[in-house]
């Protein structure tokens, strides 16, 4: 087994976690938004202190690349991308929805039906995919506008989990009885251990010099020019 940094930073809830064997040593976590770039590296030194396990000593980071917020997601790649070099450690990058599903899976491990993450993108719009228990993507990662009858087509053939902060909207308009609901599942580092490990496994490794986050859609600034 593996000593690994775990690094969420997509939602407003931030968290780094050092996990050796599968088991998590020490987490730490922030639900302002705002503070991303300062809670981060402090945030890694003391737990790095706290579990006695320096930077030198982990095998290798892992981050939420996306989708997620623009500017968390930025924050966690730099982090994680200049940890990455200046310890010649391999990056992982890691889909925020299928850590969504992942989160879904441990709370319904006997659960078999599909998992569609809901990551809230403001007004009806979500970012989303759809996942098989064993967290395999099914569709591609997209943002979408939802509406009635969003997801007809697959909830015609299987029941779906639908899970995030966005899912609450779907479930207002969405009455297929195949559609089930849970909006009050976290999700965060923690969630990121099994696919860190699966993709260590495979040496599915970021390349530190292109990687970028995956945003899905621009960026687009509210700002007046």
């Amino acid at each position: 087994m593996a000593t690994f940094l775990l690094i969420f930073t997509a939602t407003a809830q931030a968290s780094v976690c050092i996990v050796k064997d599968g088991e998590v040593l020490g987490c730490s976590e922030t639900a302002d938004q705002k503070t991303h770039a300062s809670f981060i590296q402090p945030a890694i030194e003391s737990l790095c202190k706290q579990t006695s396990i320096p930077l030198s000593s982990i095998d290798a980071i892992s981050i939420s690349m996306g989708p997620g917020s623009y500017t968390g997601l930025r924050v966690g790649m730099a982090t994680a991308k200049g940890i990455a070099y200046a310890m010649g450690k391999p990056l992982i990058g890691i889909n925020t929805l299928q850590i969504m599903a992942a989160a879904a899976k441990l709370k319904y491990p006997n659960h078999n039906s599909a998992i569609c993450p809901l990551l809230d993108a403001r007004r009806m719009e979500v970012f989303t995919g759809i996942y098989s228990h064993n967290l395999e993507p099914t569709t591609t990662s997209t943002a979408l506008i939802l509406d009635a009858q969003s997801f007809e087509n697959e909830l015609v053939n299987a029941a779906i989990l639908f899970v995030g902060d966005g899912a609450e909207k779907f479930k207002a308009i969405c009455n297929h009885s195949n559609a089930y609901f849970d909006t009050t599942i976290r999700y965060g580092a923690a969630d990121m251990i099994a696919l860190t490990e699966n993709a260590f496994t495979l040496t599915d490794f970021l390349d530190l010099a292109y990687s970028e986050p995956l945003y899905i859609k621009a960026f687009h600034d509210t700002r007046k020019a």
